[in-house]
């Protein structure tokens, strides 16, 4: 019997959407398991906003998903390596493709020399950013209400 693949991905996941299913679906595909490492929120803030949701809290999210079968415990390196995979029983990393060649070489470089890195289309449905600006546009409208404190 042939051994099982194991794919890995790294998220941020950020309020959790049907496009994080959707690429956790394309990247399961790839093989027959499905590791995931969610990064740090204090690393997130290097490259990006903040996530708005706590590393507990996005890495909660992720387990609860299908097509999920392992959540690293702790934050995912921001730079993946083949020693990484190795460490982790991953025979390659998967990503979207909506990062051009140089960004994919800063962040997946090591990876590519071995043919380790694999890339799924990038799902349209749904963003972080979209989500965040929905909320702002409603807030705006006047079509949300905030909870006041508790006293």
């Amino acid at each position: 019997m042939p051994a099982l693949v194991w794919v890995y991905v790294d998220v941020v996941c950020d309020l959790f959407h049907p496009g994080h299913i959707e690429f956790f679906q394309n990247a399961r595909a790839l093989g027959d398991r499905l590791i995931v490492g969610v990064n740090g929120d204090a690393d997130v803030a290097t490259y990006k906003p903040a996530p708005i949701m706590s590393f507990d809290e996005r890495r909660l999210m992720v387990e609860a998903c299908r097509y999920v079968d392992r959540v690293l415990p702790a934050s995912a390196p921001l730079h993946c390596t083949p020693a990484f995979l190795d460490e982790i029983g991953a025979a390659f990393c998967v990503h979207g493709d909506d990062m051009d060649a140089a960004e994919l070489a800063f962040w997946y470089g090591a990876l590519i020399p071995s043919g380790r890195l694999r890339t799924v289309r990038y799902s349209a449905r749904a963003s972080t950013r979209d989500i965040v600006a929905r909320v702002v546009d409603r807030y705006r409208a006047g079509q949300l209400r905030v909870r006041p404190e508790p006293v």
